[in-house]
């Protein structure tokens, strides 16, 4: 069986190495470069057709993935579709959020800020122990920032109208992007790189979700 992944902004297949799942092949979907002003919608349509998805096949989505994972629901629906630590409409995203869309900090902030970490953004996503602050690092450090700044305007200019079928996993103590409303599964002291920081945990989930009859 096949999973295929789309992970979050700025993230690449590193995010799912802590999914072990019996019987299942992790399948990374990787980012295609967006156009000028493209919406979320057209890139995830260009995206879909840039890769070889059988007619039934599972997905999971985080974060800014989980987006991207919802248009493609739109195209050719999973057979099961994981929607983690995202959100379903850009009305969702936090007041902060869109107050730094208004005024296009996306834009404006210097590069180098997008690609280190520190204290802050280790609290800001949940990462604590040593293993998960260390890959974080490695992985805000490979950002492609002109892709990062594309993808925060495309977000909050996103305007989802349909409603996911898609099975929500969040975490309780996600600040990035806190939970609205109910989810299927839920880690209350998850942050929002709980893909990472709480693999197993989601794995066990995953594995009886793909196997459920």
């Amino acid at each position: 069986m096949k999973l295929f992944c789309l992970s979050g902004l700025g993230v690449d297949h590193r995010a799912f190495q802590n999914l072990q799942i019996e019987g299942v092949e992790l399948v990374h979907i990787p980012w295609i470069d967006p156009l000028k002003n493209e919406s979320l919608a057209d890139y995830a349509k260009r995206l879909f057709e840039s890769e070889s998805i059988p007619n039934e096949y599972n997905l999971i989505g985080v974060s800014f993935g989980g987006m991207i994972a919802q248009e493609f629901e739109k195209i050719r629906k999973p057979k099961n579709l994981f929607l983690v630590s995202t959100i379903s409409h850009s009305s969702e995203l936090s007041g902060l959020f869109k107050f730094g869309g208004k005024l296009k900090f996306h834009k404006i902030i210097p590069g180098f800020l997008l690609t280190r970490t520190n204290w802050l953004t280790n609290s800001l996503f949940g990462v604590k122990k040593k293993k998960d602050k260390e890959l974080f690092r490695e992985i805000l450090r490979d950002s492609d920032i002109p892709f990062f700044r594309w993808a925060m305007g495309a977000i909050v200019k996103w305007n989802n109208t349909s409603s996911s079928k898609g099975i929500k996993l969040h975490g309780g103590k996600d600040r990035v992007l806190p939970q609205k409303g109910s989810a299927d599964f839920t880690i209350p002291s998850a942050g929002h790189f709980m893909i990472v920081t709480h693999g197993e945990e989601l794995s066990g989930y995953l594995e009886s979700s793909l196997y459920k009859e």
